[in-house]
């Protein structure tokens, strides 16, 4: 925790950060198969986060409280070629991310998958704020109609033109796909944060469900 006012002073700039935290894509939906070249996928989710927030009216004001919010995800994936997709990501947070998918072993019918990943995002594309990931994409199948998937994930969320602010996200998502074409899912995320400077800033956990399209 912070002992000094200039310390103070910092956890009030991030504190700012932290009220976009949930800007920040954090939900998985996404197995280690990419979906094969001229080929896409339209998803829809529903989640529930768990974010901390700063509560300076307390005795301490370097508490850290937490609070819950909904927010929908919507998102596309096109295969480029049969091993990479890009993808596009938007959420009720204004939030928009796009990313590049590139699937290292398995194909889009093998029983497992792995892809790596890269992604960037603002706010609404008129913010200062942005965020980079560098997701692995693992999964599962067996049974065409089940996928399981495991999804660890870095994020860097920094202000433009000033790196040595921000935050560090270290965690991933989990979850179950449920279909054989059109695929129904449960996803759950936990992540740790880590400012640039010593605070700590706890955690943000997630749960959401969604529907994954095809489309051909």
């Amino acid at each position: 925790m912070l002992k000094s006012t200039s310390s103070l002073g910092l956890l009030l700039a991030f504190s700012a950060l932290l009220f976009f935290t949930s800007c920040a894509s954090l939900t998985g939906f996404q197995t280690g198969r990419t979906v094969g070249k001229g080929n896409g996928q339209f998803m829809i989710s529903l989640n529930a986060s768990q974010s901390p927030d700063f509560d300076f009216d307390s005795n301490d004001s370097t508490e850290v409280d937490h609070f819950f919010f909904p927010n929908v995800e919507m998102g596309g994936r096109l295969g480029i070629t049969d091993k990479f997709d890009l993808g596009l990501r938007v959420n009720s947070f204004l939030n928009i991310a796009v990313d590049g998918k590139y699937q290292l072993i398995g194909d889009q019918s093998s029983d497992v998958a792995l892809s790596v990943g890269a992604g960037l995002g603002t706010f609404g594309l008129i913010s200062a704020l942005w965020n980079a990931q560098i997701p692995l994409y693992f999964s599962f199948h067996p049974a065409e109609n089940i996928d399981l998937y495991l999804n660890p994930r870095y994020i860097v969320q920094f202000a433009a033109g000033d790196l040595n602010t921000g935050l560090h996200y270290f965690g991933g998502n989990a979850g179950i796909l449920f279909g054989r074409k059109v695929k129904f899912g449960i996803d759950a995320g936990l992540y740790n944060l880590d400012a640039f400077e010593a605070i700590d800033l706890q955690s943000i956990a997630t749960v959401g469900i969604g529907v994954i399209i095809p489309i051909n």
